[in-house]
């Protein structure tokens, strides 16, 4: 990654698949990492594959839905890492159409927010084409807050305090039958303003009536290098209440009521887990790493948030608490949960880390860099976490512009699609019920670097590639 500020150089510990625990890292969260075990106790493999198919553009950190089996894109980004000059994130490069993607036939189709037909003002085109908003699907709702992104009214960046409530049916009609003048975008979008929604780079999902809107940050102004946002350092709650033509939200208590500081955190994997508890399902998520301290390290020690939306964090003085060495940045990801193991697993496919692997020897580098490979971290189910790396990675493809020949690391805001397949109400995978070599999903999009450490905006690039992900168990 483009460092934000010159911090530790490389460190280096020479233990093939195991991290010793003396290397100190001053700018992380934790001194130490916890061991990181081979895959090949693992009940599951991992293939990754390049898709038969590809998007006409590169497309990064916004939200997706589905509907009728095809993938519907809207907001983030179209262009690789933002830059740290006088223009970080260029708004011509903000992604203004909605995409609708069959993954079947691999057809391709879409239509900007800026067309007329759309009957959507500049300021509501403004709120649905931002940068890491949060988003979730409920039935044929996908709902959607904040985000980064331009205020061209004004001409300055700011987060949005906005909710959004997209009726998937309709913005796929709208998509799909550009000839139809009775259908618009406008009038099958819902819009609330409200503080609470002002958030981007954190996680948003609902648990029973309740959405949580977990951690994430409100940045107003240009991005620069020595700049920070407002950090929630909470979970936000409300309840979303959305029929007749009418949206609007309850709004409980946030936890903490008092902000945390450990919570500080924001582009990170927010994930949905599962716990068996006296032979009930328990929901909840897993905040994993993330950044950035207040020294500009990475987070390692997870957040536990339960169904309450209560936050918990394990001691991170204690030699015992478990310590996040790998994939620390938002990327595609998914969950899988046995209770025949009464374990959950989450996959981690590339994006940015602090430790990779060279060669079988663990390497650290505080510039946080882009990387393929793929780690899983098991959650047992006494809430004791061990990190796995996998043998699956991405495949290599080379650069055929910036860097020629360099081979492109992919993951970093990308999307992961699960296949039509068993899933708990969270959308967790059935990891018992997957018994023979299966397509678990895609990961589409997000950026392509052709260096681990970027130097220029044109070393990245938003990623166009689709990828298919095979689950084989053993």
């Amino acid at each position: 990654m483009k460092t934000l500020f010159k911090r530790l150089a490389h460190a280096f510990v020479s233990l093939a698949l195991v991290i010793g625990t003396s290397t100190t890292y001053a700018d992380n969260q934790t001194t130490q990492l916890s061991p990181v075990s081979s895959a090949a106790s693992l009940p599951f493999r991992v293939v990754i594959e390049k898709a038969n198919f590809e998007l006409p553009v590169g497309i990064h950190s916004g939200v997706v839905g589905q509907y009728k089996g095809q993938w519907i894109f809207i907001a983030g980004r179209m262009n690789g890492l933002h830059g740290f000059g006088g223009d970080p994130f260029p708004a011509d490069q903000q992604n203004t159409s909605i995409y609708v993607v069959n993954p079947a036939t691999g057809a391709v189709n879409s239509r900007a927010l800026t067309d007329p037909s759309s009957g959507l003002n500049q300021q509501q085109i403004d709120t649905l084409s931002v940068t890491s908003p949060q988003g979730y699907q409920d039935g044929e709702t996908l709902y959607m807050t904040g985000g980064y992104g331009i205020n061209k009214s004004s001409n300055t960046f700011e987060t949005k305090p906005v909710l959004t409530s997209f009726y998937l049916p309709g913005i796929y009609q709208w998509v799909m039958e550009p000839g139809n003048p009775s259908n618009t975008v406008v009038n099958n979008i819902r819009q609330l303003t409200n503080p609470i929604f002002q958030i981007s780079g954190g996680k948003m999902a609902k648990i029973g009536n309740v959405t949580q809107l977990i951690f994430g940050q409100n940045f107003t102004g240009v991005y620069t290098d020595t700049s920070n946002g407002e950090y929630s350092k909470q979970v936000r709650q409300f309840q979303i209440k959305n029929a007749g033509g009418q949206l609007a939200v309850d709004i409980y208590a946030s936890k903490p009521a008092v902000p945390d500081p450990n919570y500080r955190r924001r582009d990170l994997n927010i994930m949905p887990i599962l716990q068996t508890v006296n032979n009930q399902l328990k929901y909840g998520f897993v905040a994993y790493a993330g950044v950035f301290t207040p020294s500009t390290g990475v987070w390692t020690v997870p957040v536990v948030i339960d169904d309450t939306g209560n936050p918990t964090m394990a001691d991170a003085n204690s030699a015992t608490s478990f310590k996040q060495a790998l994939n620390q940045y938002v990327s595609a990801s998914v969950g899988l949960y046995s209770r025949k193991n009464t374990s959950m697993y989450n996959i981690f496919f590339g994006g940015m880390t602090f430790g990779f692997y060279t060669n079988g020897v663990f390497q650290t580098d505080s510039e946080i860099p882009f990387t393929n490979q793929v780690t899983t971290v098991q959650m047992d189910k006494n809430g004791n976490f061990t990190q796995y790396i996998m043998d699956g990675q991405y495949p290599v493809i080379t650069s055929t512009q910036a860097n020629p020949g360099n081979t492109l690391l992919f993951g970093a805001g990308a999307y992961f699609i699960a296949s039509n397949m068993v899933q708990y109400p969270n959308r967790v995978l059935d990891l018992d019920n997957i018994r023979k070599t299966t397509v678990i999903g895609y990961i589409v999009g997000g950026i392509q670097s052709t260096l681990a450490n970027t130097n220029v905006d044109s070393d990245s690039a938003a990623s166009p590639y689709v990828f298919k992900v095979t689950l084989v168990p053993q």
